[in-house]
Order: C-alpha cells, then structure tokens, then sequence
C-alpha cells in the first residue's frame, strides 16, 4: 500500500502545507484570547504569548501533539513564571502604547515628547517581541530574559527590523479587513514573531559555533 501523498502534484502539496498553517493560526488565536481572557488579561496574555510561542516552536520542529491540551498545560505552567520573567516588558509597551496614543489623539505626536514615545515604544515592543520566543528556546535565568532580549536586539538591528515589518504587515492586514482581527491577528502574530525569531537563534547559535570551531582549530 503506497502513500496517497507521495504521487500528489507539487501545487497540491503546497496548499495543503498553506492551509494547515492558516488553521494553526485560526486556532492559537483561539487560545490565546481563551486563556488571556482566563488570567483576566492582565494575568493571561504573558503566559498565552509564552504558550503559543513553544508550540509554534515544537511544530516547526515537526512534532505532532494535542494542541488545546498541550497550550493549556503550557499556560498553566507557565503563569507566574513568565510573569516574573517578561511581565515587565508588556506593561512597560501597553502603557507606551496608551501614551502614543493619547498624543495622536490630542493632536501632538510631532513634538519631541512625542516622537520619544514612538521610539521608545518600539523598543520597548520590539524587546518584549524577542523576549517571548526567547523565552520558549532558551533556558535562562527569569531576569535574564528581558536584558539578554535587549543586547540580542541593540546586535541584531537588521533582524530587529524586518521583525517590526512582520508586525505591521500583520496590523496592515488588520486594518485594512478589520474583521480578522478578532480570528487571525493575535495567532498570526505570535506564529510570525516565534517563525522569525527561532531561525534568527538557530542562525545565530550556528555561527557561534563555527566561529569557535574556527578559533579552536587556528589555536
């Protein structure tokens, strides 16, 4: 008995693979305003960012597992200690996000004051963007998480930029069909962010590695 799979067309393949990736994002979406809501939000978007993030990484990796038990097992583990570890990062960008806001609408985000904000808040999100998929690649210290972030970003300047990109083609996309927000953003986001971020270490880790093979075999 052969693999049906194995005599489809190259096309057939390809939307398959597309469709299956649209249904995991309609999905985590899902998770993540369930369990976000669960942790009345100020509790729950940490550990729901953190859970779609090593899920997203686990099926990169091709493993297949249970997705809404696998997220909530994540969640609940994850609830204080995320927190702890990037809680910070969030509140720091939300209220960023409220005083930019508040400038637009009172008409003054041209003036210095303003255009500080801007740019602090997207450090600030860019920071807290890597911190998560971080988070689910690395073991570190839960301090070290935010500050490893930052000197991460402050090196990796180019990698920084295109993951802003990412974020405004996707809030783009919002704005301009406003009605996937509630169904799509949020996953595709987080699948985007942890996509992006996860090549960016592996690149990273390797060229380490090479770098230290070189230095060991030149020694």
């Amino acid at each position: 008995m052969t693999d049906s799979t194995a005599n489809a067309p190259t096309w057939a393949l390809r939307a398959h693979a597309a469709f299956e990736w649209v249904w995991w994002i309609a999905y985590l979406n899902l998770l993540w305003w369930a369990f976000t809501l669960l942790g009345v939000i100020v509790l729950g978007v940490v550990p729901a960012s953190v859970a779609g993030a090593e899920l997203t990484r686990r099926r990169l990796r091709g493993e297949v597992f249970p997705v809404g038990r696998e997220f909530a097992a994540a969640w609940r583990r994850e609830l204080w200690r995320s927190n702890v570890a990037l809680g910070a990062g969030f509140v720091v960008t939300a209220m960023l996000a409220v005083a930019v806001v508040g400038r637009i609408g009172a008409g003054a985000i041209g003036d210095p004051v303003g255009i500080l904000s801007v740019v602090a808040l997207f450090a600030a999100f860019a920071i807290t963007a890597v911190a998560v998929p971080l988070y689910a690649h690395y073991d570190l210290p839960l301090r070290a998480y935010l500050l490893t972030a930052g000197r991460w970003a402050t090196r990796n300047i180019l990698h920084v930029v295109l993951l802003l990109l990412g974020a405004v083609a996707v809030a783009g996309i919002g704005s301009i069909l406003p009605g996937v927000i509630p169904f799509f953003s949020a996953g595709a986001w987080l699948t985007l962010s942890t996509v992006l971020c996860v090549a960016f270490f592996t690149a990273n880790d390797r060229a380490l590695a090479e770098r230290e093979a070189t230095a060991s075999t030149s020694s």
